[in-house]
């Protein structure tokens, strides 16, 4: 069976008996979630299978898809792969899963349902998308100062891998050792567990370009998959894989900051607990991705910093589009000269300082010298 029940009791029964191991505060907070998430999460979860029996029974040509050149983006957290997925997402010749998609309809099924609500509101003034839009910004309006999350727009279908209770996402909700083997995967997870996994994720897949386009290519950008390259070549024998690297001690303390947030929503600790716990989840995203990488050839696979995309994402991705075989439009260039135009007035509103974390840049420099050797990033402050 491809839900991991037996992961999903003891994960439940720990946040009851053994939470106090986390580090972590058993707060009225905690509590509520916990009461909760069978209710929430069972519903979610029955209504969803049911569907996805029914695609077989009604949609079985999904099988036979063939997804041609899927493009995976990786890298550390806060590396400019959200910014480089929205950039490519502008290319209709590319199909991401939007978040809507990711938690409520991995299923064929439920795709066609809240298309045919999209399709009914709009002939009546979209009354509900803006009632969706209003309750959206109330409630990520605490991250969207981060990143902007929306369930209208391409988010990371690593979530998606809720639905099977094998996503690194469940970390948040479930702090406890067991779920580190997510952080690792392709070293960590069982082998076979891995298959089973990677191919419900390809399934869904197949699903997305069933419905929004066969002829597409599938993009994707994960952080987490950055502990999955050769599962996702494995899976995705065509796969191009992009993987973007920023400096250490610029990328760190903004990502330790983003995942503090999603921490905090179901836990409640001290910030140097959460950022330890942090910092053993995510170190094996900067390294492993590039020794994965290096051994597979490069007409499949590129590795290049955040400063040469955030300077001229357009360059950036014209140089991708030639080593990967992918066309450039016209119209899809002048959005890409835009692009490129506003990167020159970009600065980031944000500036995390290493001492909040208990980090030093020295300790930062010293744990990551590999990066810097090989990317010759600054060492000084």
């Amino acid at each position: 069976m491809v839900f991991d029940f037996k992961l999903m009791v003891r994960m439940y029964v720990k946040s009851i008996f053994s939470y106090h191991a986390t580090g972590a505060r058993f707060t009225f907070k905690r509590l509520v979630f916990v009461l909760s998430f069978p209710l929430w999460y069972g519903f979610l979860e029955i209504t969803t299978w049911i569907c996805l029996f029914l695609d077989e029974i009604f949609f079985p040509g999904y099988r036979k898809i063939i997804i041609k050149k899927p493009v995976f983006i990786v890298g550390f957290p806060r590396s400019g792969t959200t910014y480089l997925h929205r950039v490519m997402d502008n290319d209709c010749q590319f199909s991401s899963l939007k978040m809507w998609e990711i938690v409520f309809a991995p299923s064929i099924l439920q795709k066609k349902f809240f298309l045919m609500i999209g399709r009914l509101d709009r002939m009546m003034g979209t009354p509900l998308y803006r009632m969706a839009v209003r309750l959206e910004d109330k409630a990520f309006a605490g991250s969207r100062s981060m990143h902007r999350i929306s369930h209208f727009e391409p988010e990371e279908d690593e979530i998606i891998l809720i639905h099977i209770f094998a996503s690194l996402f469940l970390t948040f909700m479930f702090p406890f050792d067991d779920m580190n083997q997510f952080s690792r995967f392709d070293t960590d997870v069982a082998p076979a567990r891995r298959k089973k996994i990677m191919n419900f994720y390809k399934k869904c897949v197949q699903r997305h370009l069933y419905v929004f386009g066969p002829d597409k290519h599938f993009l994707s950008k994960n952080p987490a998959s950055s502990s999955k390259i050769n599962s996702i070549y494995e899976a995705f024998p065509d796969a191009k894989i992009i993987c973007t690297v920023r400096q250490p001690v610029e990328a760190l303390p903004s990502a330790i900051s983003w995942v503090s947030y999603g921490f905090n929503q179901f836990n409640t600790a001290d910030q140097m607990v959460t950022t330890a716990k942090i910092l053993s989840l995510l170190s094996h995203f900067y390294t492993y991705p590039l020794e994965a990488l290096d051994k597979r050839p490069e007409a499949c696979r590129i590795i290049d910093t955040y400063d040469h995309l955030v300077k001229d994402p357009g360059e950036f991705v014209r140089r991708l589009y030639d080593r990967f075989g992918f066309a450039v439009s016209e119209e899809y260039q002048r959005y890409l000269d835009r692009e490129t135009e506003k990167s020159k007035n970009y600065r980031s509103g944000h500036r995390y300082s290493l001492d909040q974390y208990g980090l030093t840049q020295e300790q930062v420099v010293r744990d990551f010298e590999p990066i810097y050797d090989r990317f010759g990033f600054e060492r000084a402050g």
